[in-house]
């Protein structure tokens, strides 16, 4: 029976010891108005949350003097839903104007900057979320503004 209290006390302080090297640190959540994790790829006016990964393979930007233009693909495991609430906060926060959006399989947001049109198309996959960002030059002929038409019937 004295084998079998020290076998059991033994084991209690192994259990004891091993549960003292296990991490207890816990991040601490973000501070209530943080702004929330974003980075820049290739155009420095679009936000992307830090939770999603660059496609190197399947991205592109054209660059001139005068224009940047092209395609940043990303995935990540992201709801989709909260992924077209961070685009609709945080797009207007850089200037961009929002235009439309369509639902369907897919969400596609459309929006407007100076002379210019960003696309943001949201697919959700088997397993992640896949985001493709697309930014190119307006036809700014082709643009109806709001206010009095200036070639209007008289």
């Amino acid at each position: 029976m004295r084998k079998i209290i020290v076998l059991c006390f033994a084991l209690s302080l192994i259990c004891a010891g091993c549960a003292a090297f296990q991490k207890k640190d816990e991040p601490a959540p973000p501070a209530k108005g943080q702004a929330f994790n974003q980075t820049f790829h290739g155009f420095p006016d679009v936000p992307v949350p830090t939770e999603v990964q660059i496609v190197n393979e399947r991205s592109f930007v054209y660059e001139t003097p005068t224009v940047r233009a092209g395609v940043i693909v990303f995935t990540g495991n992201v709801d989709p839903a909260s992924l077209e609430n961070y685009f609709k906060v945080n797009m207007s926060k850089n200037g961009w104007r929002y235009i439309n959006s369509f639902r369907y399989k897919d969400t596609v947001l459309n929006y407007m900057k100076d002379d210019r049109t960003c696309n943001i198309k949201i697919s959700r996959g088997a397993f992640q979320t896949e985001l493709e960002v697309w930014v190119g030059p307006a036809d700014n002929r082709s643009i109806q503004r709001p206010g009095p038409a200036a070639n209007g019937p008289k």
